[in-house]
């Protein structure tokens, strides 16, 4: 069967299976790449495809300078892709069954050091709506790990101040999970639920983070701004100054602060628990630090 029409069956089937409209994105640059390189090599038809031409893709985009990271993406969405046409019988073998994936590059996790949190937590002018605001949805990244597009796509009524839950109903993977809301965060939002009251003065509005437009919802560009905006105020160094970034520090000051790794799972909606593994690595600085917390000769917990 041709590569086209391959795509597009494939693409409708994810559809029907309620992902994300931006991994439906995703699988078409894929494939659209790895479609592009198979042509080059004058393959047409899915059934031509080898383990040689995936392996030969995989070093391409190595010699076009992706990072393993990056290499390894794009070999889970042609497994994706293949592994389909298998199970539906549109080929007879899984070529990339006999391929090993790229190997991902080991690197320290960057999060935000104590001094950064502080700068950031205190660069807002609470007087304004919008200086709360902002204040509060750092609150929450730093609180929660939520994603930026999870809180982005808040809605009033999942803020449960009652029982001190956030439901996130959307998030990755489209799956429900309900977020704890600590005493800090807590107090800031019950404060932020006031002023957003005044501020839309009566007006009918589902989302919780509002802003003065007429849709009155976030956009992922007026997070982005913010953090654009405290980089350069700040002068903040370094890569990745972002809500994921928040998320990361997240992640792993629960850890620090022993918290146990299947709690932070569950809070951070990791389907598998590999991901969440991944904060436990701790760089050289990291751990000094819970040495000088731990180490039984110095902490008598162990008496």
């Amino acid at each position: 069967m041709e590569l086209g029409q391959t795509k597009k069956i494939f693409l409708i089937a994810k559809k029907s299976e309620n992902v994300t409209v931006r991994t439906i994105e995703i699988y078409e640059e894929i494939l659209n790449r790895f479609f592009k390189h198979l042509m080059e090599q004058n393959i047409y038809d899915v059934t031509e495809i080898s383990a040689s031409n995936i392996r030969g893709f995989l070093v391409l985009l190595q010699e076009q300078g992706l990072k393993g990271v990056s290499r390894h993406r794009f070999y889970r969405g042609i497994k994706t892709f293949l592994l389909f046409l298998y199970r539906e019988d549109y080929i007879n073998k899984n070529p990339i069954a006999d391929v090993k994936p790229p190997k991902i590059e080991q690197k320290d996790m960057r999060t935000f050091t104590a001094q950064e949190i502080s700068k950031m937590l205190n660069a807002f002018n609470k007087d304004t709506f919008t200086g709360f605001r902002n204040y509060c949805i750092f609150y929450l990244f730093f609180s929660t790990g939520l994603r930026k597009q999870e809180v982005l796509d808040l809605r009033e009524v999942d803020l449960n101040i009652t029982n001190d839950l956030i439901r996130v109903a959307m998030g990755k993977g489209q799956k429900e999970r309900y977020v704890p809301v600590g005493r800090t965060l807590k107090r800031a939002l019950v404060q932020y639920l006031k002023k957003r009251e005044e501020f839309i003065n009566n007006e009918s509005c589902k989302w919780l983070f509002v802003t003065h437009k007429d849709k009155r919802k976030m956009s992922p560009s007026a997070i982005n701004g913010i953090f654009h905006r405290l980089k350069q105020d700040l002068k903040l160094t370094g890569e990745k100054i972002s809500s994921h970034t928040w998320r990361h520090t997240f992640a792993k000051t629960y850890l620090l602060s022993r918290g146990d790794i299947f709690s932070l799972q569950k809070i951070m909606g990791h389907s598998d628990i590999a991901t969440t593994k991944a904060y436990i690595a701790l760089n050289d600085r990291e751990v000094q630090i819970q040495h000088a917390k731990f180490n039984p000769l110095d902490n008598k917990d162990w008496i």
